[in-house]
This record gives C-alpha cells, structure tokens and sequence, in this order.
C-alpha cells in the first residue's frame, strides 16, 4: 500500500502565495516622502489650423513630493496632418495632486513651459535621427506654455509601487507665428509610482 502524501504543505503554500498577493495589491499606501513617476500613453490633439489634426506617444517623468506636488517632464513624438509635419514636443512642469476615494483616485492640474520642434516629414525621413534629437534641417523651434487636467486612477498597489491609468484634457498656447497658436486635445496612459 502506497503512502499517501499529505495535502497540508500544499495548502499552507497556497495560503502564503495569496496572503503575499492580498498584501501586494491591497496594502495600505505607502507614506514616503517621495515617489519617482513613470507613465506613457497615446495623445490626440487639434489646432488652431483648420483640418489639422495630431496623434502622438507620450511619456512622462516626474518626483511627487508628499503625494500633492510634483516636478515632471512630459514628452510627445507625434504627426500632424496639416503640412505633414513631425511635432517632437518637451515640456517641464508642475503637477499639483488631490487625493480622493481613498487615495486610489488622484486628480490634478499641471502647468509648464513647453520647447516643440515642427518639421515637414520628407525632412524627418532624410534624417529621423537629427529630426528627434531637434537638430534635423527644417526644424521650427517653438516656445510656449501649457496647461491640463486631469486624474490617475490607482489599479493595484504594492508595498512601495502604485500601478496606475490616467487620463487628461491638455493645451498648449505658442505666442509666434511659426505655426498653429493653440494645440488642445487629451491623453490617456499608464504608469506607475515608486515610494522612494
């Protein structure tokens, strides 16, 4: 007669595997001082020139102190229709967060001083490497500011790592005449905060 083999280690593993999971996306937040944050995601704008349109990919940098303010870069690579241009678009920024649902909803609202770079796309396919780093032939340095709203949404939580979605309605306002004066449009992206 063969030895049956007990199920309890199995089961006691089974436990610690869900206890783990139950505090890695259940765990209260974490109350560091700072987080490091990280998201990307598609962007849809128009402008203030009639028929154009722009779609982009978007990323996002930034340290959020004290779960309310927070320093970030935002970058954009995308395409406009009108002319065919390539828009490379780089922002510094302040972000300012609420806190609502817990903590697991997170408006905001974020203004900063915006650098885009515009070129025609048989420029950025002659040289796509001089086009993104903003020293390609044809390029339109442009300066601005811009301005949105938005809110992340907390998915999952680990014990220092916040998964997240976002979304936001976002413009920017370019004083010259090099181009549309006013870009607006929203995002949507993923992302994660790190606790520090």
């Amino acid at each position: 007669m063969g030895m049956r083999r007990s199920s309890r280690p199995r089961a006691a593993a089974t436990s610690a595997v869900a206890v783990a999971l139950a505090g890695l996306f259940f765990a209260p937040p974490a109350r560091a001082g700072a987080e490091v944050q990280v998201a990307s995601g598609p962007d849809v704008q128009g402008s203030s020139w009639r028929g154009d349109a722009a779609i982009a990919q978007s990323l996002k940098l930034g340290v959020r102190f004290k779960e309310v303010i927070a320093i970030d870069a935002l970058t954009r690579l995308g395409y406009a229709t009108v002319d065919q241009r390539v828009l490379t678009y780089l922002s510094l920024g302040v972000s300012v967060y609420g806190k609502l649902a817990g903590g697991r909803l997170r408006p905001f609202g974020r203004l900063s001083l915006v650098h885009q770079h515009e070129e025609p796309m048989s420029a950025y396919r002659h040289d796509p490497f001089g086009a993104i780093f903003g020293v390609g032939d044809g390029i339109r340095h442009r300066g601005g500011f811009g301005g949105s709203l938005g809110t992340d949404f907390v998915i999952a939580r680990g014990a220092a790592t916040a998964f997240l979605l976002g979304v936001d309605v976002n413009s920017t306002w370019f004083p010259d005449p090099r181009g549309p004066a006013v870009y607006f449009g929203g995002g949507l992206w993923a992302g994660l905060d790190y606790s520090l």
